[in-house]
């Protein structure tokens, strides 16, 4: 499958903006990790795809590199208020639906790789972590991007994509990682 035909894909999902690059070419600044370890979104320890448990800087680092090209997926999305956490936070997961969705479509055309997503693994609610379970999906476990330490703006500027959409839209980045 060509890198157009699975940027076809994307838009037909919804992902209104997607590219493709290197992996080499990200930027880890694992300081953005300190936003998952001051729990700023409430899933530190609660999540297997989030710090503690998804793996410490180096190793989620070594995770993304065993692949070679990293594939951007951006959705836009109209916010009443940006700052209202409860709909900031049910736009992340319509985005993370699509960006399953898309994953699903790409697996059953034999493309495996491995999905970096907006917040908190959505694999299954709530997470089995919460429970003392271990992981029921760990092929489909995912983590974020502050848990990788990816400087988004960075990889704004390598894709071409804008970060800032203003006050009444909000844009949610993902990756899919692939060979």
């Amino acid at each position: 499958m060509t890198e157009q035909e699975i940027l076809r894909i994307a838009k037909e999902v919804g992902i209104e903006n997607s590219a493709f690059m290197n992996a080499k070419d990200l930027v880890f600044e694992f300081e953005f990790r300190k936003y998952c370890e001051m729990n700023q979104c409430g899933n530190f320890g609660k999540n297997y795809g989030c710090p503690p448990d998804c793996g410490t800087p180096a190793e989620m680092k070594d995770k993304v590199m065993k692949y070679s090209r990293a594939l951007v997926l951006q959705t836009i999305q109209p916010v009443g208020d940006i700052t209202d956490s409860a709909e900031t936070g049910s736009l992340k997961k319509r985005h993370n639906a699509k960006i399953r969705i898309f994953i699903n479509e790409l697996e059953a055309k034999g493309i495996k790789g491995m999905a970096i997503m907006a917040g908190p693994c959505s694999a299954c609610s709530p997470c089995a972590k919460v429970s003392g379970e271990p992981c029921r999906f760990p092929e489909k476990r995912a983590s974020c991007l502050s848990a990788y330490g990816i400087n988004v703006a960075e990889l704004c500027k390598t894709c071409g994509l804008s970060w800032d959409h203003g006050k009444d839209k909000v844009g949610f980045f993902g990756i899919y990682m692939m060979d």
